[in-house]
């Protein structure tokens, strides 16, 4: 039985045609110093990046972990929004609690999206109920794990989604569960992992493909139980 060849979206054939035209040009002393230059300016980068993240396509989960202010929630911010603007995908931010949920949606879901982005996006925002709108167009949906039983009454997952796209642009699922380390002195409503699992099979049911869940948290002495489902100790 011949296997079906398949079909790479734009950003991946993007991607090999660049390393093709890398691997073509000849190698002078000047692009040799260049390389280097490039490599030492991404390893002096002060802000996060998930370029190299990305890069691994066949991946589901994306564990962000490290210090505050170091823009792991930003980068994937501008990235799900990027994605929004160019190519219509959707996305879900997720907090651990309803309160922390709610003022991510308050005034018109301001502290979803930094300032900066607003403006460089053009985004004008509008809130009704826990789905965010840009323009009057669906763009987020804002959900927090410890509602996970009340949402799975809601019609959250799309049969369809998969198969709809945007200028020959494939639809993603894009999820971002952010700040789900618990701090020290922070009190846990409830097993997290469950509620996580739970309000994953929300979502995307049983979907195994073109998924970038993102998780985001800071550095702490313990892993907690989220990780440890991923063989963190």
């Amino acid at each position: 039985m011949a296997k079906t060849k398949t079909k790479l979206t734009p950003e991946e054939e993007e991607r090999i045609k660049k390393l093709e035209d890398m691997m073509n040009a000849p190698v002078t002393e000047a692009s040799v110093l260049e390389s280097k230059r490039k490599a030492l300016r991404y390893k002096q980068k002060e802000w996060y990046s998930i370029r190299a993240c990305l890069g691994v396509t066949w991946a589901w989960f994306y564990c962000l972990l490290g210090g505050r202010e170091a823009g792991k929630s930003y980068s994937v911010t501008e990235f799900f929004v990027r994605q929004w603007k160019k190519y219509k995908i959707p996305f879900v931010w997720l907090r651990l609690n309803e309160a922390s949920m709610k003022k991510m949606l308050n005034n018109n879901a301001e502290k979803l999206v930094d300032a900066d982005l607003y403006r460089k996006y053009d985004l004008r925002l509008t809130t009704k109920g826990n789905n965010v709108y840009d323009h009057g167009e669906k763009m987020a949906t804002v959900l927090a794990l410890s509602t996970f039983a009340n949402d799975k009454g809601v019609a959250l997952f799309d049969k369809d989604f998969l198969n709809q796209n945007f200028a020959g642009h494939p639809m993603y699922y894009h999820i971002c569960l952010d700040e789900f380390q618990l701090e020290k002195n922070q009190r846990s409503q409830g097993d997290i992992a469950y509620q996580f699992v739970n309000q994953m099979e929300n979502l995307v049911r049983s979907t195994k493909e073109r998924m970038r869940i993102f998780l985001i948290g800071n550095t702490l002495q313990e892993c907690s139980d989220i990780l440890t489902m991923f063989n963190f100790i």
